[in-house]
């Protein structure tokens, strides 16, 4: 049996396998995602109060709304101050 440790060591193997190989050409790269262990209520009841009202591309372009609001609220929390010389 494969234990957690292992396979988070495999991950990090592959995706540094994955960014030396692809480099810089793979930033627009577009991947297929499934997700897994949603319930239906759950994706129910946001299809009806968030991608309905505000998104016509569908689920793909809220969740990539949601990746990018992520980001940049990790972002924002992250950055240094900047100090203002007077």
């Amino acid at each position: 049996m494969v234990s957690e440790m292992e396979r988070n060591e495999d991950r990090q193997k592959r995706l540094a396998c994955f960014q030396e190989i692809c480099g810089k050409r793979c930033d627009d790269m577009f991947v297929d995602l499934t997700i897994y262990d949603v319930s239906a209520s759950l994706l129910k009841a946001f299809s009806e109060k968030v991608i309905r009202p505000y998104y016509e591309g569908g689920v793909s372009e809220a969740i990539k709304d949601l990746i990018r609001k992520a980001i940049s609220e990790y972002d924002v929390k992250n950055s240094e101050p900047t100090v203002l010389a007077t």
